[in-house]
């Protein structure tokens, strides 16, 4: 059966198949009365016999112009209400598919408002604390009363104000009803003229009104203050005993639990003094290392030039005894050689040697003996050099001890920094990417050295990776984006090695209201060994303060007040 028929639709007439058949998906569609449309695009006919030669007048339709405009108007309404589906199915799967993205924000958004909830909690607590707070503070003193006195002084104070500027009302009122009578009686430029007195009368009468409704609004307000303060003190003098007996109770816990915390902390400072004075003395030790290790190697270094120096001179003296000692000319004797005995010659022979020639061989041999006789001089000379050269060659041998000393200290010394650097990085590191996971929920941010072999060249990248986003340098992210990052990185430093005082200038301001109360609480819950001086204009990060200073403007001044609120 699916073998014939396969994916096979049925429509109810040609136009429906005719739709449904070449719309966006194709389909194998038949009609009721047998006319069917293939996948390929083919479309033939149902089992009646085909009619040919429709010239002929039997074969006229049925059909009436009325039926066939009422057909179209049935087909504009279905194509209508066709595409209005169209619009609603694909409206639904845009909405489910923005659905199904915004699932995961959902369930974070959850856990946002789960610690939102857990934040709205400990504000509750701690306004309820504010609020007990409070009330002990709203005690009347004699600064109360002397405010009320003067409340009073003022209303009476701007009653008469306010008789006087009815009396001055009424008057302007008066001087307007006679320019008005003057204006009916005279016309032209005294005309004008009254009516600009008459407009400047009238701006006269709103500004006395505005300082009317001023003062009366002052009154009232006083009025109110008066009544408050009334009532405050009637409140409050019911309180006054029972206050007084808890102060009492708690000036005596006070006084007990101030001996206790004063001992405590004589004891944490003794300790801490005691670990900075080991801090401070291995601080000084090392100093004092480093110093002895530069004057050391220094000096090494100018020994080393002048050794150098004296080297090459001996050298260059070494060059010219050797040159000098090749000139000489070495003769070996024998001990064991007799010595020629003196000749003895006969009468006759002595006639026969010439006297010339004796005498011109006795000069030659005088040349010979004078040529080759040497300089004993060079043999002192060269002993001399060489034990100068043995005695520096021995200097140079302990300079060059000393400056491997120097150098294996040196080296330790950068091991010992490289190792005290990578510790304390891979520390802020983890605690970076704690921070950011936790201010973020669900972000990740890495710090990384430029050159793993040498940190200390090239510097180090901090890249971020935003909740839902790719990883970026912190110079490629937004603003509320880079807040969050320097933010993490601070709150890292500040657990790595805290600092006792941090100032910061409306870091909230690119931040939203989620964002801004965790700081907020982890500025207040986790940083309590520092003070924060925050510059905030939201209300959810100053309402957790621990004392506010106001900055405001009134009448284009800025005015700080003196007196501080603590909270």
């Amino acid at each position: 059966f699916y073998k014939v028929l396969q994916n096979t639709l049925v429509a109810k007439d040609l136009q429906q198949a005719t739709r449904i058949a070449y719309g966006k998906q194709r389909w194998r569609v038949v009609t009721l009365e047998g006319q069917l449309f293939d996948l390929v695009g083919t479309m033939s006919g149902g089992g009646n016999r085909v009619i040919r030669g429709g010239m002929s007048s039997k074969f006229v339709s049925d059909v009436t112009p009325e039926m066939i405009s009422k057909l179209e108007r049935e087909r504009f309404d279905l194509e209508n209400k066709w595409k209005e589906f169209n619009e609603k199915r694909k409206a639904y799967e845009s909405r489910l598919q923005q659905l199904k993205q915004e699932l995961p924000l959902m369930e974070v958004n959850l856990s946002k408002l789960e610690m939102d909830s857990s934040s709205c909690a400990k504000r509750i607590t701690d306004t309820q604390k504010l609020i007990s707070e409070l009330r002990q503070q709203n005690k009347p003193n004699v600064e109360d009363r002397k405010r009320m006195q003067q409340l009073k002084g003022q209303i009476d104070k701007l009653n008469l104000e306010l008789t006087n500027l009815k009396n001055q009302s009424s008057k302007i009122e008066g001087e307007i009803g006679i320019l008005h009578e003057k204006i009916l009686q005279v016309g032209g430029d005294k005309l004008r003229a009254q009516k600009m007195k008459v407009d400047s009368i009238k701006e006269q009468i709103d500004m006395t009104n505005d300082h009317i409704t001023k003062a009366q609004v002052a009154k009232s307000k006083a009025e109110k203050d008066v009544t408050k303060f009334e009532n405050s003190i009637a409140k409050n003098e019911g309180e006054i005993e029972q206050l007084n007996q808890e102060m009492q109770d708690l000036e005596g816990s006070i006084r007990q639990n101030t001996e206790l915390s004063r001992s405590i902390e004589i004891r944490d400072l003794e300790e801490k003094k005691e670990a900075l004075d080991e801090m401070k003395a291995e601080r000084d030790s090392k100093a004092t290392i480093i110093n002895n290790t530069r004057a050391i190697q220094l000096e090494i270094k100018n020994k080393l030039e002048n050794n150098e120096r004296s080297l090459l001179e001996n050298r260059h003296k070494e060059k010219h005894l050797v040159n000098s000692l090749k000139k000489l000319a070495l003769h070996e004797i024998s001990d064991d050689e007799r010595q020629p005995e003196f000749p003895t010659y006969t009468d006759d022979e002595l006639k026969s040697i010439d006297e010339e020639s004796l005498k011109n061989e006795i000069e030659v041999l005088n040349e010979k003996i004078q040529s080759a006789s040497p300089n004993l001089n060079v043999l002192a000379e060269y002993k001399r050099c060489e034990e100068e050269y043995l005695s520096r060659a021995r200097d140079l041998e302990e300079v060059t001890r000393m400056r491997d000393e120097c150098k294996k200290e040196y080296d330790d010394l950068r091991k010992l920094r490289l190792e005290e650097f990578m510790h304390g990085f891979t520390l802020i590191s983890q605690k970076l990417k704690e921070m950011y996971q936790m201010i973020t929920l669900g972000g990740n941010a890495e710090l990384e050295c430029c050159d793993s072999l040498d940190p200390f060249s090239e510097g180090i990248i901090f890249s971020v990776m935003p909740p839902k986003k790719s990883w970026k340098n912190i110079s490629n992210l937004s603003g509320g984006e880079k807040t969050l990052s320097s933010l993490a990185l601070v709150f890292a430093l500040h657990h790595f090695k805290p600092t006792p005082l941090y100032v910061m200038d409306e870091i909230d301001a690119a931040l939203d209201f989620r964002n801004v109360s965790i700081v907020a609480n982890y500025i207040k819950e986790r940083t309590k060994n520092a003070q924060f001086i925050v510059i905030s204009l939201r209300n959810n990060m100053f309402e957790l303060a621990d004392r506010l200073v106001g900055i405001y403007k009134t009448n284009n001044m800025v005015y700080n007040p003196v007196d501080t609120i603590t909270i």
